[in-house]
């Protein structure tokens, strides 16, 4: 593995997510101090989620044309730019809510093309034995940006003038370029060969220019839907767990805020221990029932959380809850990144990526209902009964009996 080059990639990810994250937390706190005004707070935000709804598919079309490390230091600068625009905005009295709702747009386009690009470039920088361990660096990385880039919105924002905190988390847009533009190129190789004649009876010049070559690849391959599969029940778990933690710590176990803090704190530890300690020694086995095996922890733990008794089952469902959900996230990852074609892997991330957006939203939205409905305890067991169901197809799947490495040198 090249290891400092892996650091200086994972690190640059870190930065840059880590602006993501406290800029999340910072700009709602800003505008509604600014403001006064929940409206323009929802309004600003949802514009810097909608350019992934709008700018997937040409995303990755475009992660599958040009040189995708460029794209991330071209999405780090932009955004860099864009965000010291937004404090420069704020700065005034009375900001406008269309300069407002437009620079955060801009953000975001930079947020979609940094995404799709990094996901594509990883396989290029490590060797396919090892791409387990990089993307459980990547994870670690996340983990911790996510753990303290709020914390870190709320110091700022706090301790010094609002531009001037947003300012900071434009700076660690710039760091993470600067560190990025040290890494090797990776080249997008044309699309040709067998392994992706059998996905579509196009030809190799007109699927380049296909920005929905990532759908007929999905539709086409079993073990893409296979693993799509799991990905949905990790994104659905992942947008509703907050909410039914929350929802029977105060409902169901009548557990205080400072304790049903503690109960959402467990999920970082449970992430990071598994992204840090137990990935390198499976990485050598099956990637099929690794993920299954993901997938029914992930489930069990929400079926232990079902019938939690009090703080100490709560806070340790939540523990193997995020353990497992980031060791299924590490090997869905590799799995993708090992299986797809280099090609047309920015467009399947792209075309992917939609899809997960819109379950997860609807699973959030029919999770509330059902909270409503039934209550917490139904809620957490329907999603370990889902989840076990998610987890049969990769446990008895004989084609994804393999690991990893083989198949990567076996494509290239």
């Amino acid at each position: 593995m090249r290891t400092a080059q892996l650091r200086r990639f994972v690190a640059a990810r870190t930065l840059s997510l880590l602006g993501d994250r406290a800029a999340e937390a910072a700009l709602p706190i800003v505008l509604l101090l600014v403001t006064d005004d929940p409206l323009v707070a929802g309004l600003v935000t949802a514009a810097n989620i909608l350019p992934t709804l709008l700018l997937s598919l040409p995303v990755g079309h475009l992660a599958d044309t040009r040189e995708r490390r460029r794209l991330m230091v071209t999405a780090d600068v932009w955004r860099a730019v864009w965000g010291l625009a937004l404090a420069w905005a704020l700065a005034a009295p009375e900001p406008s809510v269309a300069l407002l709702v437009g620079l955060t747009f801009l953000m975001g386009c930079g947020d979609v093309l940094f995404s799709v690009s990094a996901h594509a470039y990883l396989p290029a920088l490590v060797p396919s034995a090892r791409i387990m361990r990089a993307n459980a660096a990547v994870e670690a990385g996340d983990a911790a940006a996510t753990l303290t880039g709020p914390a870190l919105a709320g110091f700022l924002v706090a301790r010094l003038p609002h531009p001037v905190a947003l300012a900071v988390n434009a700076g660690s847009f710039a760091a993470s370029a600067a560190l990025l533009a040290r890494l090797p190129a990776a080249p997008v190789r044309p699309a040709a060969g067998p392994d992706l004649e059998e996905h579509t009876e196009m030809t190799p010049a007109r699927r380049r220019r296909d920005a929905f070559a990532g759908f007929r690849l999905l539709a086409t391959e079993r073990l893409q839907r296979v693993l799509q599969l799991a990905y949905l029940y990790l994104h659905v778990t992942a947008g509703v767990a907050v909410l039914v933690v929350v929802a029977l710590s105060v409902q169901a176990l009548h557990l205080g805020p400072a304790r049903v803090g503690l109960v959402l704190s467990a999920a970082g530890v449970g992430g990071l221990l598994v992204t840090l300690v137990v990935v390198r020694f499976v990485e050598h086995l099956p990637w099929g029932p690794l993920l299954g095996v993901a997938l029914g922890g992930l489930a069990a733990s929400f079926l232990w959380l079902s019938v939690a008794r009090g703080f100490a089952d709560a806070f340790c469902a939540v523990l193997c809850m995020d353990a497992c959900s980031a060791f299924a996230f590490v090997t869905a990852g590799s799995a993708r990144q090992v299986l797809t074609p280099a090609a047309l892997l920015g467009r399947l991330t792209a075309a992917t990526g939609l899809v997960n957006a819109a379950v997860r939203a609807a699973g959030v939205l029919g999770c509330g209902a059902v909270l409503a409905w039934l209550g917490p305890r139904p809620a957490a067991a329907a999603l370990g009964a889902v989840g076990l169901a998610c987890a049969v197809p990769l446990l008895l799947a004989r084609s994804a009996r393999d690991s990893l490495a083989p198949r990567r040198e076996r494509a290239m």
